[in-house]
């Protein structure tokens, strides 16, 4: 998905590196290959239902900051389908991949909650909606490019399939043209938004990073 203007464009090229090594990572091409170890991807889809969770709650934040009423609306409807989905894991994915409902947060995804909500809360509007564009941006591209990676019969396919949706692209396109109006609306705040969007961009990398790492190959 391009970028909606020459700010978001300067977004994109800030984490390009970062894209290419997460296009790249093992548990990317693992994940289409349906190679990837059972407790690697275990770890990863249990973790990320945490992450959902506190990712709504920064949306709904973000949405009650903003001044522009559709922006409100926008902000207020991705948390509400946020919600959705962290209620369609638990009872259809985490059942049908024989996963436990996760306990607490690992280290890296504690850590990137824990920027998400508090630039939401406490950080500038468009510096915060930054932050949690990396989210939907990345995860559609990577998501494009397993879908266009993955074997056939892959033992993983009903997770990959979550990657395909005209709603999803939709979302993300109109989070782009957001932030690309708001580096126009707020221009002393383009570095720290640029900042904040490689911050989450490379949260999105170690998080790849934890999952194809764990110790003995054990979900944390």
């Amino acid at each position: 998905m391009n970028a909606k203007g020459i700010f978001t464009q300067l977004l994109w090229d800030s984490v390009n590196d970062i894209y290419n090594k997460m296009k790249n990572h093992p548990f990317v091409i693992q994940l289409a290959n349906g190679t990837l170890p059972y407790s690697c991807f275990s770890h990863y889809l249990s973790q990320d239902i945490l992450y959902i969770k506190d990712d709504a709650f920064a949306l709904e934040t973000l949405s009650k900051r903003a001044l522009d009423k559709n922006e409100q609306d926008f902000f207020c409807a991705m948390a509400n389908d946020a919600i959705e989905i962290e209620r369609e894991l638990h009872n259809d994915f985490l059942t049908h991949f024989k996963i436990k409902t996760p306990d607490k947060k690992s280290p890296v995804i504690k850590l990137y909650t824990d920027f998400l909500t508090k630039h939401a809360s406490d950080m500038s509007y468009s510096v915060a909606a930054s932050a949690l564009l990396p989210c939907f941006w990345i995860y559609n591209q990577i998501g494009n490019y397993i879908v266009s990676k993955a074997v056939p019969d892959n033992v993983y396919q009903k997770w990959i399939d979550t990657y395909k949706g005209d709603e999803y692209e939709a979302y993300t396109l109109k989070f782009i043209e957001i932030v690309e109006a708001l580096a126009q609306r707020y221009p002393e705040n383009k570095q720290q938004m640029v900042e904040s969007f490689k911050i989450s961009t490379e949260y999105e990398l170690m998080f790849f990073d934890e999952a194809i790492n764990l110790p003995n190959n054990q979900v944390l």
